[in-house]
Formats: C-alpha cells, sequence, structure tokens
C-alpha cells in the first residue's frame, strides 16, 4: 500500500478550508444584501423631511389611540412603528427620550402611537397587548411601551411572544397582567380591526414602513437626528396661533 505523506493530508485540508472562507463571505455578504434592502424599503432613513400632498396630521384620526402628553397640546405628532422594528428601537433610544424632555413634558407636544405591525405575528401579539395595555392602564402605557423596546433582541429573533410581553407586562407596577392577557384574547377582533385602520391611515399618510412619523404637513421616515424632530417641531409652534 503506498505511504501517504503529510503533504497529502493537507491538499484536501487547504480546500476544505478554503470552502469554508468563501462559505462565510457568501453568507456575510447576502447579511449586507439584506441589510442594505431593507434599508432601501421600509424603515429606512432617507435624507430629508418631506412634505406631502398626503401627510396631514390633522386627518389622523386620535379617538381610542395611545397618546402621551397633554391633550390640548399645540403640536400633534403621529407615530407608526412596530415593536419588531430594530430601526423604530434606534429611534425610541435616539429621539424619544429628547422629544419627552423638551416637549412632550412642556405640554408642547401630545405624540399618538399608532400601529403598523407588518413584521409578523409577534409583531401583531405586541400591538394587541399594546391596546390592552391603554385599555387597562393608559398612565403606564409609556412605561410599557419603553419596556418592549429596551427588551427586543434581533427582529423575530425568539422573544416576543404572547408569554415573554405577559412576564414582562407584570414587572411593570400599576399595570393587571392578568387583565391585558385576557383582553389580548377577548377583544382580538376589534384590536385586529383597529390595528387595520392605523396601517391604511399610515399608507394614505404616505407611510410604507416604519418608523413613520406626521407632524403638521411634513413626514419624517426612517431613522432621523433629533433634530430634525426639533427643526419641524419649533416650526408648527412657531407658525401656531
Amino acid at each position: 500500500m503506498e505511504k501517504l505523506s503529510a503533504k497529502d493530508f493537507l491538499t484536501p485540508m487547504a480546500v476544505i478550508l478554503a470552502g469554508i472562507i468563501i462559505a462565510g463571505a457568501i453568507l456575510w455578504s447576502n447579511k449586507q444584501l439584506l441589510d442594505a434592502t431593507r434599508l432601501a424599503s421600509g424603515g429606512q432613513p432617507p435624507t430629508s423631511e418631506a412634505t406631502t400632498s398626503t401627510a396631514d396630521v390633522t386627518k389622523v384620526s386620535q379617538e381610542g389611540v395611545p397618546f402621551i402628553g397633554d391633550p390640548k397640546a399645540p403640536v400633534v405628532m403621529a407615530y407608526w412603528f412596530d415593536y419588531q422594528c430594530p430601526f423604530c428601537r434606534e429611534s425610541e433610544e435616539k429621539v424619544m427620550s429628547r422629544l419627552i424632555t423638551d416637549y412632550v413634558k412642556p405640554g408642547k407636544l401630545k405624540i399618538l402611537f399608532k400601529d403598523f405591525a407588518f413584521l409578523g405575528p409577534d409583531s401583531q401579539t405586541a400591538a394587541f397587548a399594546a391596546r390592552a395595555v391603554w385599555e387597562v392602564a393608559p398612565d403606564k402605557f409609556y412605561d410599557w411601551h419603553k419596556a418592549m423596546f429596551d427588551h427586543q433582541d434581533d427582529e423575530n429573533a425568539g422573544w416576543g411572544k404572547k408569554e415573554d410581553i405577559i412576564a414582562l407586562t407584570k414587572t411593570i407596577p400599576g399595570i393587571d397582567a392578568a387583565k391585558v392577557e385576557q383582553l389580548i384574547t377577548d377583544r382580538a377582533n376589534d384590536y385586529q380591526k383597529t390595528i387595520e385602520a392605523d396601517v391604511a391611515e399610515g399608507n394614505a399618510m404616505g407611510i410604507d414602513g416604519t418608523p413613520g412619523v406626521v407632524v403638521g404637513k411634513k413626514m419624517i421616515a426612517g431613522v432621523q437626528p433629533y433634530e430634525r424632530f426639533k427643526e419641524t417641531i419649533d416650526g408648527e409652534l412657531n407658525s401656531s396661533p
């Protein structure tokens, strides 16, 4: 029998390693392509805000909609989002807290939370739960809302099912988690209709992804710097009687 040398083993091993490296490179490039595609579609950060012929916050329904701020604040901001959307989480972290400090707490801004649940079953479940929380404990809604984004993992990566949401809800004082869980089931049909109405309304305003915001007649889509929101809100404040 012919004796094999170390060289005979190393050659095929090198081929295998090269294959692994190439496969990894392909997977990595595919991920970049997927991310780029996501950025080019819903949830993309465009270069600037846009004044559109359809965006008009005065035409946004406020009936039964979760909100924070003075109900009679001079400026209203409608905010479409999805609890599974990583771009929404980024916007929440970079912009929302500053808006609350600078505009909501001083009574200048009212923020309407509009559902745009389009990323799968967990998105729908979270939207149902949000509606239930608003019914059970409206004063705790934003605490719950923020906690949901604080716990968000990668998109549809596992966290966010009903049992996860109820467990999280139990950690927030002042919310009857059992009642929330009951409403998610009992009011499912009603909540679904409301969510669909929010999405249709957003589409009518020119919003086709998350996050999407309308202030006045301007739409701010995707992850945008705080300064863009400030400029838009200040413009509305300066033009209000």
